[in-house]
Order: structure tokens, then C-alpha cells, then sequence
């Protein structure tokens, strides 16, 4: 009599635990509000090249050539007509201090450390073609002005896996891919840490990637609102992104010369 109950009493508790296994496998600290120093990525995020890559990348997933060429020019047609003034209203404000989750290239920096040069701050991130285009424009300003009073911070923020928890790791493939040299901040928290702070204040904002300038007493005068510069590669679709990397050559000479 006593055989059967015993048979369904281990089964009954075989369905307890399988059921539990969801709850005991949750991590904690994988809440967005409370990142972990560093952890080793759960996902292998695709460091994005260039848009060649993008385009590899749509064919992989299914897309005929046709479609992943539309689509890129899609995304650069819509670049193209961005509003251009988008950040205007962030002109002539000394913005809030850094709130950063780590730091590599670089010890922690205060907006009181760069006083005195010419700062160019830009956020970006892995997965981004807008992103991956302006790695040599970056490097580029960083080469040509960093001995003039001129000061560089790459800002990384996760658009992918952006309520994983904080990967150290993550980022520094990311700027050993694109051999970023210059003090690289981290913004993992950015809808609620230094972007938002710097950025997404009042008006609507046409993306995330944005490079702000400030003078040398660190008041902002030059945004460029997001996505892509670099210098003229002969294509009709980055043509305004051969004009904006002139803009900011010409902000950072000027506001050298001041």
C-alpha cells in the first residue's frame, strides 16, 4: 500500500524542482539599476566593421542582396536628412558631471580635470554601422589634435543587451577592435546615467550617438545629434557625412584658437 504513494511522492518532487530551476537560475544583479563590477558576456555581441559588414550581416539572416543593399540605403538616406540643429538647445549649457560605471585608456576624468582644453566627448557602440563608420574619424581627430589642448572621450553604451549587466569585457573588445587609443568612459546605464543627463533633456532626439564639443572653460559649442561622420569617401550617400566631419574640424580649430 505504502509502495505507490512513495512512487508518487518522488515524482511530485521531481515536478517541484524542475519547476524551481527557473527562479534559482535567476541572477540577481542582473537588473539593470545594479550592474556587477564585471561579468563575462552572456551573449558574444557582432562588433560591427563597417556597412559592408551591416550588409553581410542582413544576407547571413536571410535577405536577398537586393534587400540588405536597400536597406542600407535606406538607413544612410534617413541619416542624410536628419535634423541637423537637433541639439542646438544644448549650445552655450555647462553640462552635469560625468556619471560613469567604469573607465579604460584612462583613470576616472572629472569635467574638472579637462578644463582648459577642448573636449570632444561621443557616445557609441558595438553593434552600430553608424558607429563602426566614424572609427577612423575618431581616431583621426584623436592623432591630429591631441597634443593641442584638445581632449578625446569615447563613450560606450550598450544599444543591444542594454539591461545585461555590466561587461567590462564587452568594451574592451570593442576598443581593441577598432584600436581606440584615447580614455574610453562607460555609460551602461545610460537611460538613466550621463547620456541621459548630457542628452535626452526636453526636445525629441533623432539617436544616441551623439558628439558634443566643449570649449575650454566646458561649455558646450558644437553637438553633432548622432549617427555618422567621416571624411569624403566619394559616395553620393555619405556626402553629409563628409560635411559634418568638416563641421567639427572647423568647431575644434576655433575654439583652439580661443
Amino acid at each position: 500500500m505504502n509502495k505507490p504513494l512513495n512512487i508518487c511522492y518522488q515524482i511530485l518532487l521531481t515536478v517541484l524542482c524542475v519547476a524551481m530551476l527557473p527562479c534559482a537560475a535567476q541572477n540577481p544583479h542582473e537588473n539593470h539599476d545594479t550592474p556587477r563590477a564585471k561579468v563575462d558576456s552572456i551573449t558574444n555581441y557582432v562588433i560591427m566593421k563597417s556597412w559592408d559588414h551591416q550588409r553581410e550581416i542582413y544576407i547571413a539572416k536571410g535577405r536577398t542582396p537586393a534587400e540588405a543593399d536597400s536597406l542600407v540605403t535606406s538607413y544612410l538616406r534617413q541619416f542624410a536628412a536628419m535634423d541637423r540643429t537637433a541639439g542646438n538647445d544644448r549650445i552655450g549649457v555647462e553640462p552635469p558631471a560625468f556619471r560613469f560605471d567604469g573607465w579604460l585608456n584612462s583613470d576616472p576624468l572629472t569635467l574638472d580635470d579637462l578644463k582648459g582644453n577642448v573636449v570632444l566627448v561621443r557616445w557609441f557602440t558595438d553593434t552600430c554601422p553608424f558607429c563602426a563608420s566614424s572609427t577612423p574619424a575618431l581616431n583621426q581627430l584623436y592623432q591630429e589634435y591631441n597634443n593641442n589642448n584638445f581632449k578625446m572621450i569615447g563613450v560606450f553604451h550598450p544599444k543591444a543587451g542594454r539591461d545585461d549587466a555590466l561587461d567590462i569585457s564587452r568594451v574592451e573588445r570593442v576598443v581593441e577592435a577598432r584600436d581606440f587609443k584615447f580614455p574610453i568612459a562607460i555609460d551602461w546605464d545610460w537611460r538613466h546615467g550621463t547620456l541621459k543627463d548630457w542628452w535626452f533633456t526636453g526636445t525629441k532626439r533623432p539617436g544616441t550617438s551623439v558628439t558634443f564639443i566643449l570649449d575650454k572653460s566646458g561649455v558646450v559649442q558644437f553637438v553633432h545629434p548622432g549617427m555618422e561622420y567621416h571624411e569624403d569617401n566619394g559616395s553620393e550617400l555619405h556626402a553629409m557625412c563628409a560635411s559634418d566631419m568638416d563641421n567639427i574640424k572647423a568647431a575644434i580649430e576655433r575654439l583652439l584658437k580661443e
